[in-house]
C-alpha cells in the first residue's frame, strides 16, 4: 500500500509538470520581439592625460548595449551605444530576451524533474538480474518446471513466428 501511494504522489507530481510545461510551451510558442542582447551602462574614459576619469571620475554613465550574437561568432565583445531616444524600445526588446531565455531554463528543468521522476518508477518496478538468476537456479531443481516453460516458449515462438 506504501509503495503504491508514493508512486500515486510521483504520478501527481509528474501530472503538475507537464500542465506547467504546458503552459510554458504556450508563452515560448508566441515569443515577442526581442534582441539577443545584454544592456549594460558604461563609464566613460578619454585619452587626455591629466582628465578627472584617469583619477577614478569618467565622464558619465551612457547606456550602451552589448551585441552577443557577433560576438559569439568572433570570440569577443562588441558594444554598441544606445541612443536615448532608442533606449525604452531597446530595453523592451531585451527584457523579453531575458525573459524567454529564463523560461527555456525551466522548462529544462521541469523535463530532468520529469525524467528523474520516472526514472524512480522505473526503478521501483525493474527485477534486479540476481532475482532471475535466483529463480533459474530454483527451476533447475525441479525438472517439471523446465519442461513445462520450455513448451511455453515453444509454443510462444511458433505462435509469434512468422
Amino acid at each position: 500500500m506504501g509503495d503504491e501511494l508514493n508512486r500515486n504522489l510521483i504520478c501527481q507530481k509528474i501530472v503538475w509538470l507537464r500542465e506547467e510545461r504546458r503552459r510554458l510551451e504556450g508563452s515560448l510558442f508566441r515569443p515577442g520581439k526581442m534582441m539577443r542582447a545584454s544592456l549594460v551602462l558604461l563609464a566613460n574614459y578619454c585619452g587626455k592625460k591629466d582628465c578627472k576619469c584617469k583619477r577614478g571620475k569618467p565622464h558619465g554613465s551612457y547606456p550602451s548595449l552589448s551585441l552577443s550574437l557577433s560576438e559569439k561568432r568572433k570570440g569577443r565583445t562588441r558594444m554598441t551605444y544606445v541612443k536615448k531616444r532608442d533606449l525604452p524600445e531597446v530595453r523592451k526588446l531585451v527584457e523579453e530576451y531575458v525573459r524567454f531565455q529564463k523560461s527555456l531554463a525551466r522548462l529544462t528543468k521541469i523535463n530532468e524533474k520529469i525524467r528523474s521522476l520516472l526514472e524512480i518508477i522505473r526503478d521501483r518496478n525493474s527485477q534486479e538480474v540476481d532475482e532471475y538468476r535466483k529463480k533459474i537456479t530454483e527451476d533447475k531443481k525441479n525438472p517439471k518446471i523446465k519442461r513445462k516453460e520450455k513448451m511455453e516458449f515453444l509454443g510462444y515462438y511458433y505462435r509469434n513466428a512468422g
